[in-house]
């Protein structure tokens, strides 16, 4: 049996927030074969159409769309966001078309397949772009553009707003987007018309000063969120209450005691469970390893091991919908490395890696209506 999935990478030269240039040496977006019996993988095909396809979602009905990070596009300080046709017999992608972000930078795509918006997260602005998707997939221009204001702790990184995800809560019409600059995830409601988002939050939590709050996962009830801290190296666990979130758990992202890459800055970077909501993992760029944790019934985390990601600066990862791999894309080492997850303890055992230029993120093909 096969698995699919899309590995958005830079093309370009790509300047971060912690003021290093990165040279981008991808082709642009890649399809990738994933084989159960063997946990080896193969690359399919690339799509070469767009610069810096960096962050990817897929939908069911058979659509691809990603972010373009940059600073400029057409003239204009901004990003851009692009459309795609998966074609069923080859998974070959078709560009449909590519809309400004309006903000520089977007490092994260997100669709709301019920509202029909697409949430796009402009770094570098430190705004939030909301699209209309048509229902051939293609997207209407910015319909909105919310920018945060204020600044962290950290002069170094969090001299003002830094949007880095933006997560639609399904079934529930609202968004929960990270401000790595401000120390702050947002709660914004979609509009009951599904135009647009409502700018006065539901809600807005801190996370511990200078943390830098950058992506999300959620339990299978949407009742806890676990938010990578990538400035302190944490896992902060939220639970719903009311309207709001409590913090009820922070945790290290990896063991900063072991000796292998104590001396490292680690920067974690993404977070994902489990299918079945066992297990947690969160990347961890610096220590360059996946960290394993337990989830008990109340949704505290036990950490239960590192695993070396079998490369340099893991920076997004996949769990494969089954559950039984996980794939991480090595930015600095120009590979995706794939693991075996033990379902006994959640541990990674490596099963191969394909070569693949400065990749970023990695999502799995949906099933196709």
């Amino acid at each position: 049996m096969e698995t699919f999935f899309y590995v958005g990478t830079y093309t370009q030269p790509i300047h971060f927030g912690t003021g290093e240039v990165l040279l981008g040496k991808g082709e642009g977006i890649y399809c990738i074969a994933l084989d159960h019996d063997t946990g080896t993988a193969r690359v399919v095909h690339v799509n070469p159409s767009v610069p810096n396809p960096s962050f990817l979602c897929c939908s069911g009905q058979g659509f691809l769309w990603a972010v373009s990070e940059l600073k400029e596009y057409e003239g204009m300080a901004s990003g851009a966001v692009s459309s795609f046709r998966i074609h069923r017999d080859s998974l070959a992608l078709e560009r449909i078309n590519t809309v400004q972000t309006m903000g520089e930078n977007p490092c994260y795509v997100s669709v709301d397949p019920e509202s029909g918006l697409l949430f796009a997260a402009n770094y570098s602005s430190g705004s939030l772009s909301v699209f209309p998707v048509n229902g051939d997939g293609s997207l209407e221009p910015v319909c909105q553009l919310i920018t945060r204001v204020g600044s962290g702790p950290r002069a170094d990184r969090q001299e003002g707003p830094h949007v880095h995800c933006a997560v639609p809560l399904p079934g529930m019409s609202r968004v929960l987007a990270c401000d790595l600059g401000t120390d702050r995830i947002c709660e914004y409601p979609i509009r009951p018309d599904n135009s647009r988002l409502s700018e006065d939050l539901v809600c807005e939590n801190a996370a511990p000063a200078g943390s830098g709050p950058r992506h999300l996962a959620f339990s299978a009830g949407l009742d806890v969120c676990y938010v990578s801290l990538e400035l302190s190296s944490g896992i902060l666990t939220l639970r719903r209450d009311g309207s709001g979130w409590t913090p009820v758990q922070t945790v290290d992202s990896c063991d900063k005691s072991h000796t292998y890459g104590a001396h490292i800055e680690n920067l974690c970077a993404d977070i994902h469970l489990m299918p079945d909501g066992r297990f947690l993992y969160c990347s961890n760029r610096g220590r360059d390893c996946i960290s394993a944790f337990a989830v008990a019934p109340d949704g505290t985390l036990r950490h239960r091991g590192d695993f070396p990601s079998n490369g340099r600066t893991p920076r997004s990862f996949c769990v494969d919908p089954s559950g039984a791999y996980l794939l991480c894309a090595n930015q600095d080492s120009d590979n995706v490395s794939i693991f075996r997850i033990r379902q006994e303890d959640g541990g990674l055992e490596l099963t191969g890696a394909v070569e693949i230029p400065t990749p970023v993120n990695v999502v799995a093909l949906p099933e196709l209506d």
